[in-house]
């Protein structure tokens, strides 16, 4: 139990584990480990570091011992699961406004405001994400879009 929390959270099965903890009911090792695809002496091992951390805890009935998180480990599955969130929803966005780039340089020879300027909305969403570098990217695209419809 001399392994820090940091270094077992940066490993794939250990975050697995307790997300799966939290998300099943009931949970028991044998079950976690199917859900994470790993071996059950694997996942018990796991689910021991997780239990001397204080994330999760068991409770015997009869042969299976059965598994919950703790306050402390829904806290940081929330977290995961919000990180998690974070890692994936960038790329949607920046995906979307190359989506729109496209759409600009397409029309850009036309300069049709008709075309153009409802563009400038879905802009406007972008510039509100809260992520500073799509929120730049967005008002670059939305000067070209607002010069192209002045010509």
């Amino acid at each position: 139990m001399n392994e820090g929390l940091e270094r077992i959270f940066l490993r794939e099965k250990p975050t697995q584990a307790l997300l799966a903890v939290g998300e099943m009911n009931p949970a028991y090792a044998a079950k976690v480990a199917k859900r994470i695809d790993s071996t059950f002496p694997h996942t018990s091992s796991i689910l021991s570091l997780l239990e001397g951390h204080g994330l999760i805890r068991s409770r015997p009935e009869g042969r299976i011992r059965y598994l919950e998180l703790t306050e402390r480990g829904r806290k940081i599955a929330m977290a995961l699961k919000g990180l998690g969130y974070l890692l994936r929803e960038p790329d949607a966005k920046w995906m979307v406004l190359e989506k729109l780039k496209q759409i600009v340089a397409a029309e850009e020879s036309h300069a049709s405001a008709l075309k153009l300027g409802p563009l400038r909305r879905d802009l406007a969403k972008l510039k509100e994400t809260g992520d500073e570098e799509l929120a730049l990217a967005a008002g670059e695209l939305d000067r070209v879009i607002v010069a192209a419809i002045a010509e």
